[in-house]
């Protein structure tokens, strides 16, 4: 069994890396999938463009998710109604839509092999609950058909379910592949193995600092999963993670489809052509950090119901916003060319296509219909900004936690030292060789925690990722923790 994502690509060969000075009209940060994608609606403009990813396109959070493109997402239509309204959930379903019409074209039309499969996509519930009722209700006024069972395609708990036909799943990492080659055919240079470090601001353009070289830019996207400054806007204060835990199995006579549970804890099936995904068990990143029994507890009930064997198993973070809904498009009033798109509340694929079309229409002065609904500047609601203000003290709580290391099942195997005032947490593998790193998050200095079987450190106010010798994965730190003598 394999601590990775099954859709981790390897044997990628990088791009060159960003080698000078340079200044562009627009640049990306972030090659993912809305990274990449907000590249091809850009490529055939005049405008000077650079994308920078910090290791390969694709090899991302792109690389994490269970690959879907469906419109059923769980409860995402009813709770955007309550904390918004019924307009914008309706405006959000077919932005939804929209999303699926975009990706099934754009695969077509440049005949890109990705394993793109048409299945069934349900919603189910194990027990009785209002969440299923909602959903039903909501599809029914937006006359969006759907049918109604009592059970799964496969024998799982399941006593009332919904599905509809017209969606899909694909491979995302190869998908990502083929853009990135149509990408660098046209005028757009692609600069991998790029960290970007800073912003900063020069007038009316934008400063990118990388580790040896700067961007200057008139017009600055990030689609970087977590926006890496801190200010403008204070976005950790605006966000919420989860983490979910997945593992891949080998498929046997299982019918293809995907499904979802509106049950605690939640469930999600993909099973296609090749591979038996499972998985669920989302939590608050910062509200349980014993990630490992979370990933035991998962592999556990998938044992009880299945003989596959179990080939990976891996985590992912996803960022949720206040009201639900993607933050997309400029920042705010101050820095309107300065763009973000995050927040995609487990439903990167589809809205990463939302947001490189929000995006790429907004740098082309094109209008866009759903801008305003996924507006970084729209009003907050009281109930997210409750709901936030509880978030903000959970991660307050583990910061206290990590205080009290000791104490804490997740540092069984982690001594801790003070070097020159620095505190310095210190792995020994199976080997007895021993890992060192500085043991503060450098984004806000939270406490870190060691997941034993991926062998990273997670912070879990904000998610940041790191190998077992500190060395940077994913952000919103932009700077590695490991430790020099």
């Amino acid at each position: 069994m394999k601590n990775k994502s099954i859709w981790k690509i390897d044997d990628v060969n990088p791009e060159v890396s960003l080698q000078q000075d340079i200044n562009v009209d627009v640049a990306i940060i972030g090659g993912g999938l809305a990274g990449i994608m907000t590249a091809y609606h850009l490529r055939n403009c005049s405008k000077k463009i650079v994308l920078l990813e910090k290791d390969t396109v694709g090899s991302g959070l792109s690389s994490s998710t269970t690959g879907k493109l469906t419109y059923l997402q769980n409860q995402m239509y009813p709770n955007i109604a309550k904390s918004r309204s019924k307009e914008e959930a309706k405006l959000y379903f077919e932005s939804q839509k929209e999303a699926l019409k975009l990706a099934k074209s754009i695969i077509l039309k440049h005949n890109i092999n990705c394993n793109l499969t048409p299945v069934a996509s349900y919603l189910f519930a194990s027990v009785d609950n209002k969440e299923l009722k909602e959903e039903k209700s909501f599809l029914k006024e937006v006359q969006c058909p759907f049918e109604e069972c009592k059970e799964l395609p496969i024998s799982f708990p399941c006593k009332e379910a919904i599905f509809v036909h017209d969606t899909y799943c694909f491979h995302p990492v190869k998908f990502i592949q083929e853009i990135k080659k149509l990408v660098m055919n046209s005028s757009i240079q692609i600069y991998e193995n790029t960290r970007v470090t800073a912003l900063d601001q020069e007038n009316e353009d934008y400063l990118i600092f990388t580790e040896n070289h700067k961007v200057k830019a008139k017009q600055v996207i990030i689609t970087s999963h977590y926006p890496f400054f801190v200010i403008p806007k204070l976005l950790p204060l605006q966000l919420k993670l989860e983490k979910s835990y997945l593992l891949e199995a080998k498929k046997e006579n299982e019918p293809n489809f995907l499904a979802i549970s509106t049950d605690a804890p939640n469930y999600t099936f993909r099973i296609d052509d090749e591979h038996f995904v499972f998985g669920g068990y989302s939590h608050n990143l910062a509200s349980k950090l014993d990630y490992q029994k979370q990933k035991d507890e998962m592999m556990n009930t998938f044992k009880r119901h299945f003989n596959n064997e179990i080939r990976y198993v891996w985590s992912a973070h996803d960022i949720t916003s206040k009201d639900h809904i993607p933050l997309i498009g400029p920042l705010n009033n101050n820095h309107p060319n300065l763009l973000i798109a995050t927040a995609f509340h487990k439903w990167g694929m589809t809205n990463s296509f939302i947001a490189s079309k929000i995006l790429s229409d907004y740098i082309l002065e094109k209008e866009n219909r759903y801008s305003t609904l996924f507006s970084p500047t729209r009003k907050p609601t009281f109930k997210g900004t409750m709901d936030a203000t509880m978030n903000d003290m959970v991660i307050g709580g583990r910061y206290l936690q990590t205080k009290m290391k000791e104490q804490q099942p997740f540092y069984k195997n982690i001594h801790f030292e003070l070097h020159d005032d620095e505190e310095i947490a210190v792995y020994t593998d199976e080997n007895g060789k021993e890992h060192k790193i500085v043991y503060r998050c450098p984004h806000l200095k939270s406490g870190l925690i060691f997941d034993e079987s991926e062998k990273i450190w997670i912070c879990p106010a904000h998610g940041s990722k790191f190998d077992i010798d500190g060395n940077l994965l994913e952000g919103p730190s932009t700077c590695d923790i490991t430790y020099k003598k």
